[in-house]
């Protein structure tokens, strides 16, 4: 199996409204897309303390997806489970 090199990588951040809570929560990611393969790009998450009180959500997740589209489709939905909202 060919290894595909990296082409670009930023550091994001993804801010989120907890509605309950009425709180913000903020997830610091890696957004990666290789030169190759079926699914090329990859974001990976890790949750920024505190840790809202009311869920757990968790403190690491991945993504990955065909276009840098289809990636923040895939976040919004996994926030959505959680009752946050992107901003």
């Amino acid at each position: 199996m060919k290894k595909y090199d990296v082409i670009y990588e930023s550091k994001e951040c993804i801010s989120c409204y907890v509605h309950p809570t009425k709180e913000w929560i903020e997830y610091s990611g890696v957004l990666t897309i290789k030169d190759g393969g079926k699914l090329p790009i990859t974001l990976e998450m890790t949750f920024v303390p505190p840790h809202p009180y009311y869920c757990n959500m968790p403190l690491q997740h991945s993504i990955k997806a065909k276009s840098v589209t289809y990636i923040y489709l895939k976040v919004i939905k996994y926030l959505k489970k959680y009752n946050t909202e992107l901003k």
